[in-house]
C-alpha cells in the first residue's frame, strides 16, 4: 500500500550505502585489485539459492494465464495468515482476466510507454531524469580521490555522507510528497556546484581554507546526489502503469548505465581542460532535470496507477496534452484493485484498512 512504498525502496538504498562501508573494510586489508574482487564477488553466490526460496509474485502469474501457479502460492499465503483460501474470489478473479486475454487487442510492452501524448512524455522524462542522476551521482562519487583527504577515509566519508541522504529523503518524503524534495535537490546540487566558481577565484591558492571549503562542497553536492538518486528510484515506479512497470524501470536502469559511463568520462576529460569544470557540468544538467521534473504529478498517498489511462487522469503542470487515439483497447487491463484486494484478504498484513472488509465473510470483488 502507499504507506508501505517509501520503506520498501528506500531499504535498497540503505544497503547500497552499507556494501559500500563494507567494501572500503575489504579495500583496506586487501590491496590487490585481483584477489578485492575475487572476495567481494564471494558474496553473490548465496542468490543462487534464491531461486528455489523465493516463491514468485501470484499477481504476476496471474496476469500471465499461469493460474494453477498463483493459486498455490495464494493458497500457502493464505495458509500461513491463518486465513480460509476463498476459492469463489478466486474463480471470479480468473474468469475474469480469461476474459481480458482474450481480447484480440491486449497488447503489453515497450509499446505501452509510448501509447498516447502524456505517456510518451512522462517515459522520456524519466529516462532523461535517470541518465542525469547516474552521471552525476557516479561522477561526484568517483571525484572522491579529489578531496585533499587519505584515498580510503574519502570512500569512508562519502559513503557515511551518502547514508545520511538516504535517512534524510526517508524522514521527509511522506511528509511533503516526492516532486518537492527532488526538486529542490537537484536546484541545490547546481547552486553549490557553482560556488566552486568563488572559491576557485576568491579566495587563496591551495589554502587551508580554500581546501575545507572545497571539501565540504564536495561533501554536500554527495549529498544532494545521493538524494535525488534515492527519490526518483521512488518515483519512477510510482509514475509507471502497472502493467509496464517492469519494462519502463528496465529501460530506465539501462540509460541510466550510459549516464554513468557519460559521468565517468566527463572526470576525466572535462578535468583536463579545467579541474572544476565537471562539477559545472553536473550542475548544468541538473537544474534542467529539475525544469523537467516541475512536469510531474505528485505521487504522495496516490493508489499506483494500473494502466496507461490512470496515469493521463494524473495532474502534468505547466503543460496541456490532448489525448491521442489509443493504440490499443482500455478496457482489457487485469483487474489489478481485484487482485490486490483478494490478496489483502488472505494476507492481512499488507490491508491498509482491514475494517473494511468483514474478515468472517466472503470476500466481494
Amino acid at each position: 500500500g502507499p504507506k508501505k512504498r517509501l520503506l520498501t525502496g528506500i531499504v535498497i538504498e540503505y544497503f547500497f550505502a552499507f556494501g559500500q562501508m563494507i567494501l572500503l573494510i575489504f579495500a583496506y586489508f586487501i590491496r590487490s585489485w585481483r584477489i578485492l574482487t575475487l572476495s567481494i564477488t564471494l558474496f553473490t553466490v548465496p542468490y543462487i539459492f534464491f531461486y528455489f526460496i523465493l516463491p514468485e509474485s501470484p499477481r504476476w502469474l496471474i496476469s500471465k494465464g499461469r493460474f494453477d501457479e498463483g493459486e498455490k502460492i495464494l493458497r500457502h499465503i493464505a495458509k500461513i495468515n491463518n486465513r480460509v483460501f476463498n476459492n469463489d474470489a478466486y474463480k471470479k478473479l480468473k474468469d475474469e482476466q480469461i476474459k481480458n486475454m482474450s481480447e484480440k487487442n491486449h497488447q503489453q510492452g515497450i509499446r505501452s510507454l509510448f501509447q498516447s501524448k502524456i505517456m510518451t512524455f512522462i517515459s522520456i522524462n524519466l529516462f532523461f531524469q535517470w541518465l542525469v542522476q547516474n552521471l552525476i551521482f557516479y561522477g561526484i562519487s568517483q571525484s572522491t580521490g579529489s578531496w585533499q583527504l587519505n584515498p580510503y577515509l574519502s570512500f569512508g566519508v562519502s559513503a557515511f555522507v551518502e547514508l545520511l541522504s538516504y535517512i534524510f529523503v526517508h524522514l521527509i518524503l511522506d511528509r511533503i510528497g516526492r516532486k518537492i524534495p527532488y526538486v529542490c535537490f537537484l536546484i541545490l546540487f547546481c547552486i553549490v556546484s557553482i560556488l566552486i566558481l568563488p572559491i576557485e577565484y576568491l579566495m587563496e591558492k591551495d589554502g587551508k581554507g580554500q581546501l575545507l571549503l572545497l571539501n565540504i562542497i564536495n561533501g554536500t553536492l554527495k549529498f544532494l546526489s545521493s538524494g535525488s538518486y534515492a527519490i526518483i528510484y521512488i518515483y519512477a515506479n510510482e509514475l509507471f502503469p502497472t502493467n509496464v512497470r517492469n519494462t519502463g524501470m528496465g529501460i530506465c536502469s539501462m540509460i541510466a548505465r550510459i549516464g554513468a559511463i557519460i559521468g565517468t568520462y566527463s572526470n576525466d576529460n572535462l578535468t583536463r581542460l579545467w579541474i572544476h569544470l565537471p562539477i559545472l557540468f553536473y550542475g548544468s544538467v541538473s537544474i534542467i532535470a529539475a525544469l523537467l521534473a516541475l512536469i510531474f504529478p505528485e505521487t504522495l498517498n496516490q493508489p499506483l496507477p494500473q494502466t496507461v489511462d490512470d496515469v493521463e487522469k494524473m495532474n502534468l503542470i505547466n503543460i496541456r496534452i490532448y489525448r491521442s487515439k489509443r493504440l490499443f483497447n482500455d478496457n482489457i487491463q487485469l483487474n489489478e484493485q481485484s487482485v490486490e484486494r483478494f490478496t489483502n484478504y488472505i494476507n492481512p498484513q499488507f490491508d491498509n484498512n482491514e475494517n473494511q472488509y468483514n474478515k468472517e465473510q466472503v470476500v466481494r470483488l
